[in-house]
């Protein structure tokens, strides 16, 4: 089964999970995906978790967090 990645940012794919929380708000968090030499490599509960009022809103602020670990991985000799 494949699926769309919600970004695609420095080779590495993006998916969301989004999930109401009791609080009435949204719970975010991510993983990322990369084609490595010994296949994919998978990094779950990479981002988040990201809370906000709206699910549009905790996937922006999740996907933010996700782009900066990123830059942060790739600076790191």
């Amino acid at each position: 089964m494949s699926r769309t990645p919600d970004a695609v940012y420095h080779g590495y794919e993006i998916f969301t999970m989004l999930l109401p929380t009791e609080r009435g708000l949204w719970s975010a968090t991510s993983e990322i995906e990369i084609n490595g030499a010994d296949g994919i490599d998978i990094s779950q509960g990479f981002g988040g978790p990201c809370e906000a009022h709206t699910s549009a809103e905790a996937k922006a602020l999740v996907l933010a967090d996700t782009k900066h670990k990123i830059d942060d991985l790739l600076a790191e000799p």
